[in-house]
């Protein structure tokens, strides 16, 4: 296995950090049109009180997203950034796959839910 030059760990760091930014964004956005779905449904059914934990738990993942994000930029415009990326990334990845988790859960525990009534 070839060591990599620090140049090339950066950019591969670059890489992985522009994907997994564009991976939050997107999370998030599917986590806020379920919110809006739940929420509507709730407005128009209120006895849909099962939702309650499900709209709860996508708020909850939406500002989780939104703090990774802050962070991830605050990282960025950091000073030493460039050498803080390959470390930031991997805990970021751990953290990001976590969440990612439990929206799925969520979103299974909504769809069952749904599926009986």
């Amino acid at each position: 296995m070839t060591s990599q030059t620090p140049e090339e760990l950066i950019e591969i760091s670059s890489e992985l950090l522009r994907s997994l930014h564009e991976s939050l964004r997107r999370a998030r956005r599917v986590s806020e049109e379920y919110l809006a779905q739940y929420e509507a449904e709730q407005d128009i059914n209120p006895d849909t009180a099962q939702l309650k934990p499900q709209i709860a738990r996508l708020d909850g993942l939406i500002r989780d997203i939104q703090k990774v994000e802050k962070t991830l930029v605050d990282r960025k415009d950091s000073p030493g950034a460039a050498r803080m990326v390959a470390f930031d990334l991997c805990a970021a990845r751990d953290e990001i796959e976590r969440r990612l988790a439990g929206l799925r859960a969520a979103l299974h525990d909504a769809d069952l839910a749904g599926g009986d009534g």
